[in-house]
Order: structure tokens, then C-alpha cells, then sequence
């Protein structure tokens, strides 16, 4: 019986070594089998005090979370992102800043860069031309024709080339120029294309819809190339240029300062210059209020996939004055550039007009949700091939009066 005894007990003993074994084993060769890996994301936001923040966060749709405490203040909130690191302008200082992303959600300073040199104001046109090139642009005076220009090489983050070029001038009467000013630019082929808008300042336009076109990276051979279908201007900060991905180019143009109602019934609208050409489409022309059934403006335009864009829209009417700019106008449609149609998206509309740079990433759209009537804003969630209904109002920022600018995703390792 002793003898039995002692077998089951070593027969029990060894079982429950293996038993052991086996599961340290597998823990050690596999030690995430039961968590997926954080993805983080930086939010620029800005409370009323005029602080920024970058603003970490590995969950973009439940919860709330506060700037102040929480975030990273910083001289700016506008971020370009490219590879690795966003970047971003500080006017006050007159320096271009380099943050470099790491995969657990913190961020650090790794550069910052005086371009007063180069900057007369606020660098009004800030382009990320291509992954390793931001272009920027600035008036050496403002409604002149005068533009300084530097091109920053990225990540090395040094100044590449710099100049000056002058934008095309158009007489208006007793030997003056209308006035003249620059917005975002974008290469197409082998040209710099750079929409303006010639204006005096008494609320005047000059009738038809302009861009300059550039040799680059020389930015030199500056050209005016001009529609007369309608008479608008671009934005000279938000983007409002789309390519497509047959690299055709849509431009968007809007009617008044920053969109306030005209007295004419001119609104906002969609020009295109085709692939591989270098002037406006004659038999293109995007009316957006006819599309709507309403008097409507656009304010941000951006590439998503094939002919689609993320377009920021608002009817002017119901802004009125300038002063009432910041408020619960705007909302965002996806634009079906090439077939002229718009889908809008079921939400309230809201106070997104400074959120300009979202991020356009696996079928997301990703920007924010600002609501002027409940002071509350958001982080906003759209899957642009979805439908109507497919988005998420997520994430709360906590503060009264924030306001969202830029989203950038950090990386994974």
C-alpha cells in the first residue's frame, strides 16, 4: 500500500511540474497574447488664456481629459506631421519648432529654428510639399505683391533655399493695382500652384477666380492663371486644395472676407486643373450652393481617397457679420469631386473653422467637434466610407472655450 501510495504522489507531482512549465513557457515566449499594443495620438489645443497644449492620449472616443495638467504647453497648435515628428510656427518668437513622437505618447523637443530672416509676419502659407519639404510663405507687406519664401528640409530641419518672387499685378484704375494676396500652395507636376484673391480694402474684388503658378522648386516663372466663370478667393490659412488620386487638382474658393455674406449671390464653388495641365478645366465648375439648395461657403477642403474630399461648409447667411465668425455654423460633408456631389454628415454643426489640421488616416477622418451653444469640445471621429450617420462625437477636452487645431498619430514603435 506504501509502496501504491508513493506512485500516485510522484505521478501527481511531475503532472503538476509539466502543468507549470508549460504556462511559465508560454508567457515568457509571448508576453501580449491578451493586450493589444497602445496607439497614441498628440491633440494642439488652445484654452482662452492663449495657452497651447500638445495633448496625449491613446483613446480618442470615451472619457475627458484636461490641457492643463495633462498636456505639454507649447508655443503653437497648428502641427504639420511628417514621419515621426510634427512641426510647428511660433509667431511670437518667430522660430519653426521640431517635436519628435514616441510610441508611449510622450513628446520632446528636438529643434527649433529662427526664421526671422525670412518671416515678415506670421508665415501666413505654411505647406508640407512633400515628406521631407515645408514650404513657407509670407508678404513682405500685407495686399502687396512681395513674397518671401523658405523652403525647411525635414527631419535635418535646416532652411534649404529661401528668395523672394512677386505675384502677378492687375491694374484696377488711376494707375493703381488692386491689391494682392497669397494662400496655401501644392505641387502639381512640376509647378507650384498657389490660388489668390486681388481685392482692394474697401471690399471690392476684382471679377474672376486667379492662382499663381510657379516653376519649382526654382519658384521662379511666376504665371496668373484665370477663370471668369465666378469671382471668389482662397483661403489664405485652411487648406482648400484637394489631388486626386488620377492627380487631378481641385481648388475651392469662397465669396467675401472669410465667407460673410456677399450682395451679389456669389458663394462658394470648386474649380479643377487636370492632370499634367497647368491652367484652370473651362468645362469643370463645382457650384456648391446649387448642389445644397442653399447659399453655401467652403472653408476647408481635403483629399481623402480616389475622387473624395472632407469638405468644411457653412451657410453664410447665417454668420452675417464677421464678429460672429466663432460660433455653430460650420459642418463637414464628403465632396464627390469629380461627379459634383455632396453627402453631409448628421451632426450638429459647429465651431470647427480654426480646427485646419485634421488627420486623414485607415478610413478616418479625425479633427473635433466644438460646440459654441453647450461649451463643450470633442474629439470628432468620421469614417468617410461609410454613410451619414457614420460618425463619433468622442473623447471631451475638459475647459471651457477650447479649441481643437491639429491631430497627429504618434508611432507604434
Amino acid at each position: 500500500m506504501n509502496s501504491t501510495a508513493n506512485v500516485y504522489n510522484l505521478f501527481f507531482i511531475v503532472c503538476f511540474a509539466l502543468m507549470f512549465s508549460c504556462s511559465k513557457d508560454e508567457s515568457i515566449d509571448d508576453p501580449t497574447t491578451s493586450e493589444e499594443e497602445a496607439e497614441y495620438y498628440s491633440l494642439g489645443v488652445q484654452i482662452p488664456d492663449g495657452a497651447s497644449y500638445s495633448l496625449s492620449t491613446d483613446d480618442l472616443m470615451t472619457g475627458n481629459i484636461s490641457p492643463v495638467g495633462n498636456g505639454v504647453e507649447i508655443p503653437g497648435n497648428e502641427f504639420i506631421q511628417s514621419g515621426n515628428y510634427f512641426y510647428f510656427f511660433s509667431r511670437g518668437e518667430k522660430k519653426f519648432f521640431q517635436y519628435e513622437m514616441h510610441a508611449d505618447g510622450s513628446v520632446t523637443e528636438t529643434a527649433s529654428l529662427l526664421v526671422s530672416e525670412y518671416i515678415t509676419d506670421r508665415a501666413y502659407s505654411r505647406n508640407l510639399i512633400d515628406e521631407n519639404t515645408i514650404l513657407v510663405m509670407d508678404p513682405i507687406q500685407w495686399g502687396e505683391p512681395e513674397i518671401k519664401w523658405v523652403t525647411i528640409k525635414i527631419p535635418e530641419f535646416e532652411v534649404s533655399n529661401s528668395g523672394v518672387y512677386s505675384i502677378p499685378t492687375i491694374a484696377k484704375d488711376n494707375g493703381e493695382n488692386w491689391k494682392a494676396n497669397l494662400g496655401t500652395a501644392v505641387v502639381h507636376g512640376n509647378k507650384l500652384v498657389m490660388p489668390t484673391v486681388y481685392y482692394d480694402f474697401d471690399g471690392n474684388y476684382a471679377p474672376g477666380t486667379r492662382s499663381v503658378v510657379l516653376d519649382y522648386p526654382s519658384m521662379d516663372n511666376e504665371t496668373l492663371i484665370e477663370s471668369d466663370i465666378s469671382t471668389g478667393e482662397n483661403a489664405y490659412i485652411n487648406n482648400l486644395l484637394a489631388h486626386t488620386d488620377n492627380g487631378d487638382l481641385y481648388i475651392g474658393y469662397l465669396r467675401g472676407f472669410y465667407g460673410t455674406p456677399t450682395d451679389d449671390d456669389v458663394n462658394g464653388y470648386i474649380l479643377r486643373i487636370n492632370a499634367g495641365e497647368t491652367d484652370f478645366d473651362d468645362s469643370y465648375f463645382f457650384d456648391l450652393s446649387a448642389e445644397t439648395g442653399e447659399p453655401t461657403q467652403v472653408m476647408q477642403l481635403d483629399a481623402l481617397e480616389g475622387n473624395w474630399a472632407m469638405g468644411m461648409l457653412f451657410n453664410p447667411n447665417d454668420i452675417g457679420e464677421y464678429s460672429n465668425l466663432d460660433n455653430d455654423h460650420y459642418y463637414y460633408a464628403k465632396v464627390d469631386l469629380a461627379n459634383q456631389s455632396i453627402t453631409r454628415y448628421n451632426m450638429p454643426k459647429a465651431d470647427i473653422r480654426l480646427s485646419r489640421k485634421p488627420l486623414i488616416s485607415e478610413g478616418n477622418f479625425i479633427a473635433f467637434h466644438k460646440s459654441a451653444a453647450n461649451n463643450t469640445t470633442n474629439v470628432l471621429l468620421i469614417d468617410y466610407n461609410g454613410n451619414a450617420d457614420d460618425y463619433t462625437i468622442g473623447k471631451t477636452i475638459d475647459g471651457d472655450g477650447v479649441t481643437g487645431y491639429s491631430v497627429v498619430k504618434h508611432p507604434t514603435e
